[in-house]
């Protein structure tokens, strides 16, 4: 089928504007140029989308059935003219991100769709790494942006980073498992049984035990604990979130009033080098709002 982007145009501001005369001053055209571009369309498709047996056009259900799939039509047209036009000015933007193992991906992904949506000219990739290779990422320029968690290295002048929030931790272990049977756990009570560490860099201060198990996955942390192989640190609101989903039946978070828990900040840094600050500007402000509303919930980022 031989349609062209003027006629959906035409099409879509004529069922927006209820009338082929505001839909011609919308589009700066003249009456009888929609009205052709409308009639031809129909012929081509074969469907009538407007009935104008009345004063003014309405949509018939073929019309009302094709009109989202025109928008859709459109705004990928639009999309298209964004990334050419971006080309051909030298703004087309490779952003690439590194983020750190125990950081959920769940907020940061929201944040690249809604960027995705701002500039469309932009792409790039994201890739999942340690803690000291999402820094040196950064530092080296690999890299525009990191999000890590735990303590902050020294920054070269190169990177500049601002702190989003912090994640508390709690202790969890099987449901089998005799701390979990006892009322209130100590840190003597969890250095006679084997831990696990997923994030070496946040819980170096908290390995209390002799026998460690080290995995770079929070989930395979989670699950070793609830099958009983030892305990393991993990952020609160994740340990909470897979409680209440059930997907780990016999996982257990353990009663540690007396415990002073460990807690982790989160980090977004930049290589100062990344000559878009309004690409940069537009991530930073989306995550640190995102993460401020997580924060203010009580979700505690997962």
């Amino acid at each position: 089928m031989n349609w062209t982007i003027e006629q959906l145009r035409a099409f879509v501001a004529a069922a927006e504007k209820g009338s082929f005369s505001a839909a011609a001053r919308s589009l700066g055209r003249a009456q009888s140029v929609v009205s052709t571009h409308i009639a031809v369309l129909e012929d081509i498709l074969g469907v009538e989308l407007f009935d104008r047996s009345s004063r003014s056009p309405v949509l018939t259900e073929a019309g009302r059935d094709l009109l989202p799939e025109a928008n859709a039509v459109l705004r990928q047209s639009h999309r298209f003219d964004s990334c050419a036009m971006a080309q051909f000015k030298g703004e087309a933007v490779k952003l690439n991100i590194a983020i750190g193992h125990s950081v959920s991906f769940q907020s940061i992904s929201e944040t690249i769709a809604a960027l995705a949506n701002r500039f469309p000219f932009v792409s790039g990739s994201v890739h999942i790494e340690s803690r000291d290779d999402v820094w040196k990422h950064v530092q080296d320029g690999e890299a525009q942006i990191g999000i890590v968690m735990g303590e902050l290295p020294e920054l070269k002048n190169s990177c500049e980073m601002l702190c989003l929030g912090q994640i508390r931790y709690c202790i969890v272990a099987s449901r089998n498992s005799p701390l979990a049977a006892m009322s209130s756990v100590s840190d003597q009570d969890l250095a006679q049984y084997t831990q696990i560490v997923f994030n070496r860099s946040v819980e170096q201060s908290r390995i209390l035990s002799s026998q460690c198990w080290e995995v770079n996955d929070v989930f395979m942390a989670m699950y070793w604990a609830s099958m009983g192989i030892g305990w393991t640190a993990v952020p609160q609101g994740l340990a909470r979130r897979i409680q209440q989903e059930g997907t780990m039946k016999d996982l257990a978070i353990l009663n540690l009033e007396l415990l002073d828990l460990t807690a982790a900040n989160i980090y977004l840094v930049w290589n100062v080098s990344f000559p878009r600050r309004d690409v940069l500007a537009v991530f930073r402000d989306d995550l640190k709002e995102r993460y401020r509303r997580l924060l203010a919930a009580g979700d505690n980022f997962y």
